[in-house]
């Protein structure tokens, strides 16, 4: 997948089940006030963005106070807020959200509200909830898990020899901050093939010297939440045992079936594959089954659909068990599992509270697979490995600033 077919992915919502709603709902307050103000009346406008924000900052902290009782007296029923009221599908946030300092901040950097005729996009929106995520956890993160796939590397890549986030990754694990990968890259016991993969992270940790106690807390997880690699002294992983790291949830998961879902998420990607005329191969794995091209790829619409229906038919079946289908640009792929439990596994084997760790990721649609961990920890949602940088950048500046 090309670096221009993932910005039309991530940057262009042109459907439902690729729109974010909390981000449309916040255009739908700015708009009034790009077209209200004209040019030369850019303080005001900037007075009239920074209430938005306000008035979001406390529907946020009104949302985490009636969660908290709603937590707090195991009520029964559906958790209610302003907020959820406005927005039905919003999730819960671990942390408060500074939105006036973050949107200040994009604001100096981008010039927004110099704007006389494009509103605030939804790129604009996603950077400014990304700075205030980040401007919470800037004193108190523990624990930063990282998709893949145009996260860290493009699509299929691996680290450059001169990447910036192999710098930043170092720069993280010497603070004593826990470093993971979550990867729907899934090869059971199979450490060498990850090493592979990350073979220009490795040889960088190796040429920096970097300490075992530093080297100790970074950490692949693959197959969604199935496969958990830990790196050694000597800057290669081993294996650490499932029942060591696995949630009680996932210990429940029988082999039995586990064959069953993969057996119905296969009969439906199969079927798919022939009514679509596609130029797709199926490829089972011990806890995954997907899709794999072997011809011309397939229409961004085309793997939706796949995706949506695959788990469609496996939450048909009732099972039990948690699953993710998800498009992942070129394929489709349905994982036991997802990353909320990979996220939530990894938190209890290495003692970090949600409030305290943050996933960084670009899959966060309805079809993609980082969605997931909205439930599980605080998350920064970028589009590409660039922005990756940018986002640890910004973290690395505002923890050095004064204060709390």
């Amino acid at each position: 997948m090309d670096s221009m077919y993932s910005a039309h992915r991530v940057n262009y919502q042109l459907r439902a089940h690729r729109r974010d709603s909390l981000i449309e709902f916040i255009k739908t307050l700015l708009l009034p006030t790009m077209v209200m103000y004209a040019k030369g009346e850019r303080k005001i406008r900037f007075e009239q963005y920074l209430g938005v924000f306000r008035s979001l900052e406390q529907l946020v902290d009104e949302h985490r106070e009636r969660y908290e009782l709603f937590i707090g007296k195991a009520q029964q029923g559906v958790f209610s807020s302003k907020l959820r009221d406005l927005v039905p599908e919003v999730g819960i946030f671990f942390t408060p959200l500074p939105l006036t300092i973050a949107f200040s901040i994009y604001d100096e950097q981008e010039a927004i509200t110099a704007r006389n005729f494009i509103p605030p996009s939804f790129n604009d929106i996603r950077h400014v909830l990304n700075i205030a995520q980040l401007y919470a956890l800037r004193k108190t993160v523990k624990l930063i898990t990282f998709d893949g796939d145009q996260t860290l590397y493009q699509d299929g890549g691996d680290f450059l020899p001169d990447s910036a986030l192999v710098v930043h990754l170092i720069s993280l694990l010497e603070k004593g901050v826990f470093v993971a990968l979550v990867t729907a890259a899934g090869y059971e016991n199979n450490p060498r093939k990850y090493e592979s993969r990350l073979s220009g992270l490795l040889a960088g940790f190796k040429a920096h010297n970097l300490s075992e106690v530093a080297a100790s807390k970074f950490f692949v997880l693959g197959g969604e939440c199935n496969f958990l690699y830990k790196c050694k002294a000597d800057y290669q992983l081993e294996v650490v045992r499932f029942e060591s790291f696995a949630t009680d949830e996932m210990l429940l998961w029988g082999s039995d079936q586990i064959v069953k879902v993969l057996d119905i998420a296969e009969a439906s990607l199969r079927n798919g594959v022939e009514e679509m005329n596609l130029s797709y191969q199926v490829l089972r794995k011990a806890r995954g089954v997907g899709l794999v091209c072997k011809g011309r790829s397939a229409d961004r619409e085309q793997l939706d659909e796949l995706a949506l229906r695959a788990k469609h038919d496996v939450n048909e079946a009732h099972l039990n068990i948690r699953v993710c289908a998800f498009n992942g640009g070129q394929d489709v792929w349905v994982d036991i599992g997802d990353k909320l439990v990979g996220v939530q596994a990894l938190q209890g084997f290495l003692q970090c509270k949600p409030e305290e760790t943050l996933h960084v990721g670009d899959q966060f649609l309805s079809t993609g697979n980082d969605i997931a961990t909205r439930r599980a920890c605080c998350t920064v949602w970028v589009s590409n490995p660039e922005e990756t940088d940018k986002v640890l950048s910004l973290l690395e500046e505002l923890s050095n600033l004064e204060g709390e």
